[in-house]
């Protein structure tokens, strides 16, 4: 097992496919087998206590798990204290309250130019830009281990004032949640095109121009 520490309360750990066969599981069973991923988890938990001094407070552990290209599994662990889990649902809500106001707006300004009996009846053929906040390329390089490339249509990366930005259009809202949630776990700011987006246009430097969600994920 590689481990890594995101920031105080967040853990990487990447686990070979070897190490898989080793323990005798499959991807799968940690998803659908609850005792054999709770006993995995324990090991993983054990050797991040050994590799980083990694320890627990009792909080709530959030685990998030990728399947990389070469057959290995990242596993993102985090923990939140009750007062931390509140503070990031305040952030979630705040979040997709945004996004959804904009894509209201869209959908409305869709319908007025629409005839009657065409207009959108969901927000699901409907996009947004949002940006994502990274405060170095190593979290960059760890957020889009995470990210399913399903749920995003284009993702660019730009450089400004020492920090990393992704910018990305999700091309299913109705994951938008859940992709929110898994940003804020890595602690990172989210806003959306109208937001602040100019200033990175007009004085950052774009690293990846295009598919920088996959580019970053194959490195």
């Amino acid at each position: 097992m590689k481990f890594k520490r995101i920031n105080e309360n967040v853990i990487r750990c990447v686990v070979s496919k070897e190490e898989m066969y080793d323990y005798g599981l499959e991807v799968s069973e940690l998803v659908d087998n609850r005792d054999k991923a709770e006993d995995f988890l324990r090991r993983v938990m054990q050797e991040a206590r050994y590799e980083l001094n990694y320890k627990t407070n009792g909080g709530a552990l959030s685990v998030q798990i990728a399947l990389l290209p070469e057959g290995d599994v990242a596993m993102t662990i985090a923990e939140a204290m009750p007062e931390q889990l509140e503070a990031q649902m305040n952030r979630l809500k705040s979040y997709l309250e945004d996004f959804q106001k904009v894509l209201e707006g869209k959908v409305i300004e869709h319908n007025d130019k629409t005839k009657e009996g065409t207009k959108i009846q969901s927000f699901v053929s409907v996009s947004e830009a949002f940006w994502v906040e990274c405060e170095s390329l190593e979290v960059c390089l760890d957020i889009a281990k995470i990210i399913d490339e399903k749920w995003i249509s284009t993702s660019s990366l730009y450089s400004y004032k020492g920090a990393y930005y992704f910018r990305m259009e999700i091309s299913n809202t109705e994951k938008v949640g859940e992709l929110f949630l898994s940003l804020c776990e890595f602690g990172q700011e989210i806003f959306l095109e109208h937001q602040g987006a100019r200033i990175i246009y007009e004085h950052g430097k774009c690293i990846i121009d295009k598919n920088a969600i996959s580019t970053l994920k194959n490195l």
